[in-house]
C-alpha cells in the first residue's frame, strides 16, 4: 500500500502544473525557433537561389536537432525522474524497438536512415514507388514529392528504402536531360549532329558548364532504316526540365526542317 502511494505521488510530481507549464513553454520556444529558421531559409533561397538546394536540406536536420533537444531537456531537467523510472523508460524503449516491424515504426526508422545516409535529399528529382518528381519535404515517416502534373505524392519512407531509387541530380542543381530524334537514313548524319548540338547550345535553359553530347545509332522500323539521334545536355535548374526538353525539341526540329531533313518521329526521354 505504501509503495502504491509513493508511485502515485511520483506521478503527481511529474505531471505537476509547474512542470506542464515549463514543458509547454519549451515547446512554444522550439516551435518559434523552427518558424524563424524556416523563414530565414526562405529568405536565403530568394537572395541566393544558386544554393537553393542547400537551404532546403538544412531544415529537416534543424527540426530533428531542436525536437531531440526538447525531449532530452524535458526528461533530464523538467521531469528529472527517479532511477527506477529511468529503467522503466529504457524497458519501454526496448519494447518499441521490438515492435519496429510495425509500419509506423518502420517508416520512422527508415526516415532516420534516409537522413543519416541519404539516397536522396530535399530538392532532388527522384522516382519513388513509380512516381517521378521533386522531393519537397522529408519527414520522419514519409517523403513528399511534387510531380510535373503539380500533384503532391506521399511515399512512406519504408517503401522508399526497400526498392531501387532513381535520382536524376543527386544533390546538384542541374541534371542531364536526354532527347531523342528519328531521321531518314538518307540524311547527312554529320550535319544533323552539328545542327542538333548548335540548337541545344542556343537554348536559354542549357547549362553550358557541362558538355553537350550527341550520339547516333541506326535501327530498322516500319519497313525502313532510320537514324536515331540522341541529344544529352544539362538543364541549369531541375525545375526547368520539361521546359528544357520542349525547347530542345522545338529548336532541333526547326533546324532539321530548314535543312529539309523532315524527321519521321521524335521522342523525349528524361533522366
Amino acid at each position: 500500500m505504501e509503495d502504491s502511494r509513493k508511485a502515485l505521488q511520483a506521478i503527481v510530481d511529474i505531471i505537476s502544473f509547474d512542470k506542464l507549464f515549463t514543458f509547454a513553454l519549451v515547446c512554444f520556444f522550439a516551435w518559434l525557433v523552427l518558424v524563424l529558421s524556416q523563414f530565414s531559409l526562405k529568405q536565403l533561397t530568394q537572395q541566393l537561389p544558386k544554393y537553393r538546394l542547400l537551404w532546403s536540406r538544412l531544415y529537416p536536420f534543424i527540426r530533428l536537432i531542436i525536437w531531440a533537444s526538447v525531449i532530452v531537456y524535458t526528461i533530464v531537467v523538467i521531469i528529472n525522474p527517479h532511477e527506477n523510472l529511468i529503467l522503466a523508460v529504457i524497458g519501454s524503449i526496448g519494447i518499441v524497438l521490438g515492435l519496429a516491424t510495425q509500419e509506423p515504426a518502420k517508416n520512422m526508422i527508415a526516415g532516420l536512415i534516409i537522413m543519416v545516409n541519404p539516397p536522396y535529399r530535399v530538392g532532388d528529382m527522384v522516382t519513388l514507388s513509380g512516381h517521378y518528381g521533386e522531393v519537397i519535404k522529408l519527414d520522419w515517416s514519409v517523403t513528399w514529392l511534387r510531380t510535373f502534373d503539380d500533384n503532391t505524392v506521399m511515399v512512406p519512407n519504408a517503401e522508399a528504402i526497400k526498392s531501387a531509387v532513381s535520382n536524376a541530380n543527386s544533390g546538384a542543381l542541374d541534371e542531364m536531360v536526354v532527347v531523342g530524334f528519328c531521321l531518314p537514313i538518307e540524311v547527312d548524319h554529320q550535319k544533323a549532329m552539328q545542327l542538333a548540338k548548335e540548337a541545344t547550345q542556343c537554348s536559354p535553359y542549357t547549362f553550358l558548364n557541362k558538355p553537350i553530347i550527341v550520339n547516333i545509332a541506326s535501327h530498322y522500323d516500319y519497313g525502313q532504316h532510320l537514324i536515331t539521334l540522341t541529344v544529352k545536355a544539362y538543364v541549369m535548374d531541375i525545375r526547368l526540365e520539361r521546359k528544357f526538353s520542349s525547347d530542345i525539341n522545338l529548336r532541333v526540329l526547326n533546324a532539321f526542317k530548314h535543312a529539309q531533313f523532315y524527321p519521321v518521329t521524335n521522342s523525349v526521354i528524361s533522366s
